[in-house]
């Protein structure tokens, strides 16, 4: 079996990934200290091959996953993947679909075709695959500053990007901000076709709080959240991987890095821009939108997994084991449609321009 490594135990490019599901002894979400890096495109290294009966194991320093340690109860915390993920499985010899994978040799680089890469569900229910354990709780007696569970102040970019060229960070920040409010009037119409292909109905309350906590976070709202261009954990290497989020072990603000792949792709395009029938253009904006939906201090228990792309997004909204509305790149693909065809609304003011007869393009690129 071929595992999709990305953001999961399986993925050496992480210390602390996104896919551990932890509760309290009373089955409540526990926040964690986590990374999460956002790719291009698949290669054949991105796969993590399981042989019949061969036992997985990978060891994790629980203590510094904790961002908040549960008070007023005693009992023990509970480690475990979730119920499934995404991945590719089959028997046999196994490649990435030519489409699936990213063309770094270009500026701006092409991104991957996701839909192209046959994801479908695998359910974590062999032995070799479990991960389960639990450890004793303890209290909060004053050891950690209270200051550093999540100071106020919104996202920042810092210092690090100024100097950098390509898009501007604070440019591309503003457009993600655009992006939220889209997503916000998306949720709130209920004859909005494109929310639709994204989301089921009976999401539209969490998907329109998730926009709104971006929206106050981009506005100085929220938890401190810093944009870097300094790749601390010296990730960036990988040209394959656009951006990375992490959470310190000492409980102090979040990070977004942005790498030089997503430094070097274009602002958000204007909406009605793009010709009908050809793929909208990656933007670094999108990138920032995405990464922003994995801060753990921003959102609670809403990250579970990784599914990109148009294609992908859409299938993803009839999974009976995978929500939507914990994928971020699902957000971001309503997005990138509602302000692309002129539906976003503000800052701009022009005709709307949907497709014709209202069905949106099956866009295969990430950044559709």
């Amino acid at each position: 079996m071929s595992i999709l490594n990305w953001n999961t135990i399986f993925d050496p490019a992480l210390p602390l990934p996104v896919s551990l599901v932890i509760r309290d002894d009373q089955g409540l979400p526990v926040r964690m200290a986590t990374t999460y890096a956002m790719r291009a495109g698949m290669t054949n290294t991105d796969f993590h091959h399981l042989d019949p009966d061969q036992v997985y194991s990978r060891g994790f320093d629980i203590r510094s996953l904790l961002q908040v340690v549960p008070e007023g109860r005693s009992g023990n915390i509970t480690v475990a993947l979730p119920a499934g993920f995404k991945g590719m499985s089959h028997t046999g010899a196994w490649t990435v679909p030519a489409a699936a994978a990213a063309d770094l040799t270009v500026d701006p680089p092409r991104l991957g075709d996701f839909s192209a890469a046959g994801l479908q569900d695998i359910p974590l229910t062999s032995r070799p695959l479990a991960l389960e354990f639990s450890f004793p709780l303890f209290d909060n007696d004053g050891l950690i500053d209270p200051k550093a569970r999540g100071p106020l102040g919104g996202i920042e970019v810092d210092d690090s990007c100024q100097v950098q060229n390509g898009t501007s960070m604070t440019d591309a920040l503003y457009d993600a901000g655009i992006y939220a409010s889209a997503i916000s009037l998306a949720a709130k119409d209920r004859s909005n076709a494109l929310f639709a292909n994204y989301f089921l109905s009976r999401a539209r309350h969490t998907v329109g709080r998730v926009a709104s906590s971006v929206q106050k976070a981009i506005n100085g709202q929220g938890p401190q959240v810093g944009v870097s261009c300094a790749d601390i954990l010296d990730t960036c290497y990988n040209t394959n991987i656009l951006g990375h989020t992490f959470t310190p072990y000492n409980l102090g603000p979040a990070e977004m890095v942005m790498c030089p792949a997503a430094r070097n792709l274009p602002r958000a395009p204007l909406p009605c821009s793009t010709h009908p029938g050809r793929q909208i253009g990656a933007s670094a904006s999108h990138v920032l939108l995405h990464l922003i939906l994995t801060i753990n201090s921003i959102f609670t228990d809403t990250i579970t997994g990784s599914v990109y792309g148009s294609g992908s997004c859409q299938l993803l909204k009839n999974s009976r084991i995978f929500a939507t509305a914990k994928n971020p790149d699902s957000y971001a693909q309503l997005a990138m449609a509602q302000w692309e065809y002129g539906l976003g609304g503000p800052p701009y003011d022009g005709d709307p321009c949907p497709p014709t007869l209202g069905i949106v393009p099956n866009i295969q690129k990430r950044t559709a």
